[in-house]
């Protein structure tokens, strides 16, 4: 959203609490509105068109963030009505792939996860948009440039109706 001013807790508010430090048991009240004002960064976020386009583009890896099952067509989706399998051309990093005990992996694996796709411009989808970040977040910690996430992931595209192409 154009904040340059950010960071990721790694191993998220488990790993927070483990190490100590304090938390609070309500929600703290604001003392005023604040004044940021979002400037969405072009690119970093793409819509289903730009991933069909990618899927036929060598120079793209589509990244699936869901796990092996759901991406082969195996289990079930978690939503009622979406259909199983995955885009065709797509590839399978679920997103427990690049977390060890809660936490980001090292570097040094990271960048061996990603490896394959370091010549790519690399988009990453999941059932609803959320844990292909966790994936994205892991390309960028490696040292991986080229990122974008598609937000409307398997529960736009797996769709009965979407007219968007599956295969399992």
């Amino acid at each position: 959203m154009g904040h340059d001013a950010v960071a990721v807790l790694d191993g998220g508010l488990p790993a927070w609490i483990q190490a100590g430090y304090e938390t609070a048991p309500t929600l703290a009240t604001p003392k005023g509105r604040g004044d940021f004002a979002s400037r969405p960064q072009v690119g970093l976020f793409v819509d289903s068109k730009t991933v069909v386009q990618a899927l036929a583009d060598s120079a793209f890896s589509v990244i699936d963030a869901r796990s092996a099952g759901r991406f082969k067509g195996e289990e079930p989706e978690p939503r009622a009505g979406l259909r199983g399998g995955h885009m065709p051309n797509s590839v399978n990093i679920p997103h427990t792939s690049v977390l060890e005990n809660g936490k980001m992996l090292p570097n040094s694996k990271l960048q061996s996860i990603f490896e394959q796709y370091k010549d790519k411009k690399m988009i990453f989808s999941c059932g609803s948009g959320v844990t292909s970040c966790v994936v994205a977040l892991a390309a960028e910690q490696a040292g991986y440039e080229d990122l974008a996430v598609y937000d409307g992931s398997w529960s736009e595209w797996g769709q009965p109706d979407s007219g968007l192409p599956v295969t399992k």
